[in-house]
């Protein structure tokens, strides 16, 4: 039997036993007799996720791959963390984890994410698309594993993570090269010193925060990207939302080349009356479009 064939079945078992149970309603046993079902069936997940979690011992590493979905952090182990930027994890493994350590949490739906050091390449594999089953995920939860990788302060090789669905934060490393690209997702990147760094996400905001590198490309399909106390050559890219920059350093020092098709351009709080800006400046450069959005760049005083 073909994989659509499965999902069409597992479609109509549900719809049928959605309407079995509006019927019953609470007199049959409601949600209860639905949490029996899926207690015997993999695909279906109706009350709180039972999940499983794991800290692993990889030893050192010169670089990270990671592919697949996953909600995952890249983190100098000690460092503060915002709630905004760290997965939901158990709070006392997290303090566990020392450098040359990867934290992981999984829940029903997903086998745990594998995780490998290859000759000094760590390479983390989360869920794909691929299931042998539909999956119908009735908590409003997000199903994705967890991951947390715990760096060294040496500077890594590079860091390459291709994740389908789920968050990526990259914090206070240090990468020659940076690459994150997401189907679905945020990305941020705080702290971070080193080459280039590139991040592309189809549907999801990025926050880039105190980056030292020679280069930065941030794209968003449909999200905001914020962009604050950064310098060098830094281009971001959206085609529905908003760029925002803020910096510490007078305007003078950036080089501005700014573009918007619907939306407005505002420097310093003040609107500018044009489709596009251009403004001399070094040694910094900033190259900024948008679709339908605005621009807002603010700058410090001279």
């Amino acid at each position: 039997m073909s994989k659509l064939a499965k999902f069409f079945i597992i479609c109509a078992a549900v719809c049928v036993l959605g309407i079995v149970m509006s019927f019953a309603g609470y007199a049959a046993g409601g949600v209860d007799d639905l949490q029996k079902v899926a207690d015997k069936h993999e695909w279906l997940i109706v009350g709180p996720n039972s999940t499983e979690t794991d800290l692993l011992t990889v030893g050192e590493f010169q670089s990270i791959e990671a592919e697949g979905s996953l909600d995952i952090t890249v983190i100098a182990p000690g460092e503060e963390l915002d709630e905004e930027a760290v997965p939901n994890f158990v709070e006392d493994m997290y303090y566990q984890g020392t450098a040359g350590t990867v934290a992981v949490k999984w829940g029903k739906g997903n086998g745990a994410p594998v995780v490998t050091n290859e000759n000094g390449v760590l390479k983390i594999k989360g869920s794909s698309e691929d299931f042998d089953t539909a999956q119908v995920n009735l908590t409003g939860e997000d199903p994705s594993p967890d991951v947390i990788v715990f760096c060294s302060d040496n500077e890594l090789e590079s860091i390459h993570i291709n994740d389908k669905y789920g968050d990526t934060a990259i914090v206070c490393v240090k990468s020659k090269n940076t690459k994150i690209t997401a189907e679905s997702g945020d990305i941020v990147i705080e702290n971070v010193e080193g080459g280039e760094i590139a991040a592309e996400t189809n549907t999801g905001d990025i926050n880039a925060d105190n980056i030292v590198s020679s280069k930065m490309a941030l794209k968003a399909g449909t999200g905001d990207i914020d962009i604050s106390e950064c310098g060098g050559e830094i281009s971001a890219e959206t085609a529905t939302g908003d760029i925002e920059f803020a910096a510490a350093l007078p305007q003078s020092q950036f080089e501005m080349d700014l573009s918007i098709n619907t939306g407005e351009i505002s420097i310093n709080e003040d609107t500018i009356d044009a489709k596009e800006f251009y403004a001399k400046g070094e040694p910094n450069k900033l190259v900024f479009r948008t679709d339908t959005g605005d621009i807002d760049a603010d700058f410090s005083e001279d």
